[in-house]
């Protein structure tokens, strides 16, 4: 990544850009935020993310989360527009940090490694996957919901032939939809898989990997083994 560093008409309007978000942020608040406030303040890092994607590959990759991120946020705020400024942490259940640990440690639990959790924000949480674990998980979500599987709806074939990845995220998003709204799994230029969750969606979902499945329906109990009659240098008859 190769940056200029001549000074431009760039440079001084991000450096008004920063300017006026300092401002903002001192002016908010979590009783100031309105609707109105919270959509042209997400618009204008909509917009950021998009002008920074352009310095390269790399960093358009970096940045593909913020318009998931930006949708999450206002799908939120529309569903529950009162309560959107007046969230408070009493529960440390529904602290992004503690879910995101939680999520870390369930995942590692079932040896889906190498995987990626983020916090983006008490609206998201972001997890990354090699489309082998992605798909693994899909199917340890599906079976701990019992969810019957399903073909694909017609406006979503072709993600489920595209390939490995897309399938991946495919069945990510049909098992993910389950544990709570504001889910999703696409594939990055990477080729990894990413999923999107709510904070209800990652309790959810981290309670359900950390649950003992339930032994299946007939499955012979195991034999006891020990002293009865028939057992070697045991007299039956006394």
């Amino acid at each position: 990544m190769k940056l200029t560093t001549k000074p431009g008409n760039v440079e001084a309007l991000a450096e008004e850009a920063v300017v006026a978000v300092c401002a903002l942020a001192d002016a908010a608040g979590p009783e100031r935020w309105s609707a109105n406030a919270v959509e042209d303040a997400a618009t204008a890092l909509e917009v950021l993310a998009g002008a920074l994607s352009e310095i390269s590959p790399e960093a358009a990759e970096l940045l593909e989360v913020v318009p998931a991120a930006v949708a999450a946020l206002r799908e939120r705020v529309e569903h529950a527009p009162a309560a959107a400024g007046s969230t408070r942490r009493a529960n440390t259940a529904t602290d992004p940090a503690v879910l995101s640990t939680g999520l870390r440690r369930a995942l590692t639990a079932h040896s889906l490694t190498g995987h990626r959790v983020h916090q983006l924000g008490p609206a998201l949480l972001t997890v990354t996957l090699d489309p082998a674990h992605a798909q693994a998980l899909a199917v340890l979500l599906a079976a701990r919901r019992e969810l019957p599987r399903q073909a694909p709806a017609a406006e979503d074939e072709p993600r489920w032939g595209a390939g490995p990845a897309e399938t991946a995220a495919a069945s990510l998003a049909v098992a993910l939809a389950a544990y709570g709204p504001g889910t999703y799994a696409r594939v990055l230029a990477s080729g990894q898989v990413t999923a999107g969750l709510s904070p209800t969606a990652a309790a959810q979902v981290t309670g359900a990997l950390n649950a003992r499945p339930a032994p299946a329906a007939g499955s012979p109990r195991p034999r006891r083994r020990g002293l009865g009659n028939g057992w070697k240098g045991i007299d039956a008859g006394r």
